[in-house]
């Protein structure tokens, strides 16, 4: 009975050696493939969590090959080195490593402040936007809801600008009428209008001065 028990432990730990050494061997290939099919782009942190014990994780999303793709990371820079040079800020921006041949193969760069949205825009494409409604708010200001497509792939957002400086002229005639935006194309969720929509840029502001 006793030998019975010692080589049914003896086969529970070459099974867990054996998930090891697949585990490693398989982060080792993903490694080595990175290295030379490596493509930079901008992902944006969706969620995370920060463990002292046991590892926590990052979870992040990117666009490559015209796809949206969801990725998790550990919060840590453990092997394989990762860089995580200061907490990651949900809904930021941050560089993203991905591999060409496999972009489910990827990492996040935490570094030590999240890339603004100008940066994003900074080499940005001009594509048309279609007002679909057009509300006023108040004496002074009008939301309007734009959608626009970008790789067969729809985007809808909402903006509030001052009625002076509305993209499609007086609020009477915005409804669907083109406007022009400019978004990243690394991360085309991202356009100029979303982020001069007064009220953000008041939120924004706010949250600076805490």
């Amino acid at each position: 009975m006793e030998r019975l028990k010692d080589k049914k432990g003896l086969i529970i730990l070459s099974l867990l050696c054996c998930v090891l050494i697949i585990g490693f061997y398989n982060t080792w290939k993903d490694e080595i493939s990175l290295k030379y099919n490596r493509e930079v782009t901008i992902g944006r942190v969706t969620d995370f969590r920060y463990r002292t014990r046991s590892g926590g994780f990052i979870k992040f999303e990117f666009y490559a090959k015209g796809k949206l793709f969801e990725a998790r990371d550990p919060d840590d820079s453990s092997w394989p080195k990762l860089v995580r040079e200061s907490r990651a800020q949900k809904f930021k921006f941050y560089p993203v490593e991905y591999d060409a041949t496999n972009p489910d193969n990827s990492k996040i760069k935490i570094t030590k402040k999240p890339l603004e949205v100008r940066t994003l825009l900074k080499n940005g494409i001009k594509i048309k936007g279609k007002v679909e409604n057009a509300y006023s708010v108040s004496e002074s200001y009008v939301d309007l809801y734009i959608n626009y497509t970008y790789r067969q792939r729809k985007f809808r957002f909402r903006t509030r600008i001052h009625k002076d400086r509305l993209p499609c002229g007086h609020m009477d005639i915005c409804k669907q009428k083109e406007i022009e935006l400019i978004i990243s194309k690394d991360f085309p969720d991202v356009n100029n209008l979303y982020y001069l929509s007064y009220d953000r840029i008041a939120m924004k502001k706010a949250k600076e001065k805490k």
